[in-house]
């Protein structure tokens, strides 16, 4: 065996890598940010930014005029340790001397050289041996993991680092709380947290300029003094600064949640703080949920005379416990596909004794916060929930409307491969001309990576169809209802459901058992219908058979007894709003629209409107657009009086025909 020894000369014509520190100058250039946009991502008082450049005194050294190839055949570890400026620890017996690289060299008493250890194992800094040797009590690492538990629950980051853990197994309903005022109608996770949903109120109402026009300009009118509404919808930033517009309008509120985790705890904490009674937390169960609406509805007192709903659960609970109540109502405004479908059905069987405002259909609502809300927010929520990566997965979604067109744009982008089950042949054959595979749920269920549903509709997808799915297929509803998933039994309402309760499973029972015999005029048709939709439960996913294991928050494994599982979010429920959270600015179209439907339905004069279901007018919707164009900077173009006479158009509008499709 021959040793090769590589000489100095050699060793010189190794290639020098010549290392330079980036000047400012020869940076990336970046965006220029506008004042608000600066002073909201300014780090707060003390804070660093992570990735700003390392002050002068901090940098790594710049090779000095000694450093060069043979120094570095000299230290091969040189360019593998870090610098030993970062890593110096006092020896007894060696001292330390800095080669002309500038790496590390121990000196021996004797006076021999030795090169500094290459291993960076033991290594150990200051600040971490002390760290360690802070070993957590028996009761401190049971708080460690109860913290660590607590934010891995919360959905939404903004609340994780100040929500109170002490109270979460509390119940709300069995909570004192009072407000700085000394009021107490309301029932809210923890009135402590308002501060918190105060600053998210005012960062949502920088995104919400039509609104908060609307505001400006009403507010010395009252036009809404003597309004008392009650509402039911989603309880975020963007719901509290409708509520707050509605009461500087001259109304009178009280709120509940239409979902029961789309609420920001926070949020609901700053309402009450300020006066508002609102009943509602993330996480309630069912009973909580009717709770919380007879709370809003249920005062000695105060008799409402305006309905905000998001779904038709406040309207069908005030119909079916209170019709005296809803007799007196002057007006509903809807703005679900749910919640409209369910007044007209009350319509059209001559029901409905109050004239309602459909929301939903109009313009405003339909093509922006339907389409443009949902083609980002459907992401938002997968994302967060999965942390999935969506390019090459295969998509089914359910319903091609307004929603669906946002949800298929948005997956087939990130290069998805999408498929659409439809049952109109208009919205079948438009996206099969936006390029998406036209399907039955059973022809692809086996071989999709992701279903998504967006009709509105009840048994979407059914049991029969998730036996069928492949193993870690992801599930979710992107529709108002809970209902399009056969996660758990939903078809009976809350009253007939007491009522069932009354009669007992045990007569449940009998009445299947013994249909043929048994005499049905024992029972109440509306409970006969129940008991009868009631076998459906039994293929739901609430079956002893399947076993669910939570996740994460909103997210649960459902797995078969042979080991397959699919991951379900939300349990069915509504994704983006219960998930992740939607974008301001859409969500500003849709409350102003509500609010002006509320103040048109409650100032029309007697006969203006029947006891019927309508569209919102034409010149309301194109009001509500205009009010956003200042925000793009946009300047629309005038007609001339010869071409508004050509076209047989008012200057001022409205532009298009209630027929037009936009």
């Amino acid at each position: 065996m021959s040793v090769q020894v590589v000489s100095a000369a050699a060793a010189a014509k190794v290639p020098e890598v010549e290392l330079k520190d980036l000047s400012p100058s020869e940076a990336q250039p970046q965006l220029a940010l506008s004042t608000a946009a600066v002073s909201a991502m300014a780090p707060a008082a003390g804070g660093g930014d992570p990735e700003a450049p390392a002050p002068a005194g901090e940098r790594p050294p710049a090779p000095g005029p000694g450093s060069g190839p043979a120094a570095a055949a000299l230290s091969p570890a040189a360019g593998k340790v870090p610098q030993a400026s970062a890593m110096k620890r006092s020896d007894p017996h060696h001292q330390h001397q800095r080669h002309r690289d500038g790496g590390e060299a121990l000196v021996s008493p004797d006076g021999t050289v030795t090169e500094a250890p290459r291993t960076v194992k033991k290594i150990q800094f200051a600040d971490q041996k002390q760290e360690f040797n802070k070993r957590p009590t028996k009761i401190g690492r049971r708080s460690l993991s109860r913290s660590i538990s607590q934010s891995s629950t919360d959905s939404y980051s903004s609340a994780a680092s100040y929500t109170d853990s002490s109270d979460d197994e509390t119940s709300p309903r069995d909570k004192q709380q009072k407000n700085s005022k000394g009021s107490g109608d309301f029932c809210v996770k923890n009135i402590k947290q308002a501060e918190f949903g105060r600053r998210e109120i005012e960062i949502a109402e920088q995104e919400m300029p039509a609104l908060m026009a609307l505001r400006k300009r009403a507010q010395g009118e009252k036009p809404l003094a003597g309004a008392k509404i009650v509402g039911c919808t989603h309880i975020t930033a963007q719901t509290a600064v409708l509520m707050e517009t509605l009461g500087a309008l001259g109304a009178q509120c009280r709120w509940a949640a239409c979902n029961i985790y789309s609420t920001l705890n926070e949020v609901a904490a700053a309402l009450a703080e300020s006066g508002f009674p609102v009943f509602a937390w993330k996480g309630e169960s069912e009973d909580d949920f009717w709770w919380c609406i007879d709370r809003c509805v249920n005062v000695e007192g105060w008799q409402p005379n305006m309905i905000l709903d998001d779904g038709g659960d406040l309207t069908h609970w005030i119909y079916k416990k209170y019709p005296n109540m809803f007799k007196k109502i002057k007006g509903i405004v809807e703005e679900s596909v749910t919640g409209v479908h369910r007044l007209y059905q009350l319509s059209k069987a001559g029901k409905l004794c109050v004239p309602a405002m459909n929301v939903n259909d109009s313009v405003t609502k339909q093509k922006f916060d339907n389409l443009y809300c949902c083609r980002e927010s459907i992401l938002d929520g997968l994302k967060r929930t999965t942390d999935m990566m969506f390019g090459g997965k295969q998509v089914v979604v359910c319903g091609y409307g307004e929603v669906g067109k946002g949800c298929c744009a948005a997956l087939k982008a990130m290069g998805s491969i999408v498929y659409v089950t439809e049952i109109d042949p208009i919205c079948a054959l438009q996206a099969c001309m936006d390029g998406f595979r036209l399907v039955k749920l059973n022809e692809v269920i086996r071989q999709v990576d992701i279903v998504i549903t967006c009709t509105g509709n009840k048994n979407v997808v059914t049991r029969e169809h998730l036996d069928r799915m492949k193993n870690s297929c992801i599930v979710c509803n992107m529709g108002h209802s809970n209902t399009e998933i056969d996660v758990t039994y939903q078809s009976i309402s809350q009253c007939d459901f007491l009522v069932l309760k009354f009669y007992g499973i045990f007569l449940a029972q009998l009445y299947f058992c013994l249909g043929k015999w048994l005499k049905q005029s024992m029972l109440s048709s509306p409970l006969r219908a129940a008991l009868i939709e009631l076998q459906h439960c039994q293929a739901s996913l609430r079956t002893p058979e399947l076993t669910w294991e939570r996740v994460r928050s909103q997210v649960d494994h459902v797995i078969w007894p042979d080991g397959k599982r699919i991951v379900l979010l939300a349990e069915g429920r509504l994704l983006n709003l219960s998930c992740s959270t939607v974008p301001t600015f859409v969500l500003s179209i849709t409350a102003t629209t509500q609010a002006l439907a509320l103040i048109e339905l409650y100032n029309a004069p007697e006969g203006r409107y029947k006891q019927d279901v309508y569209l919102l007018p034409k010149k309301m919707d194109e009001y509500v657009a205009s009010l956003h164009l200042p925000t793009f900077d946009a300047h629309l173009t005038e007609l001339t009086d010869e071409q508004a006479k050509y076209l047989g158009l008012n200057k001022n509008g409205p532009f298009k025909p209630n027929y037009y499709r936009y």
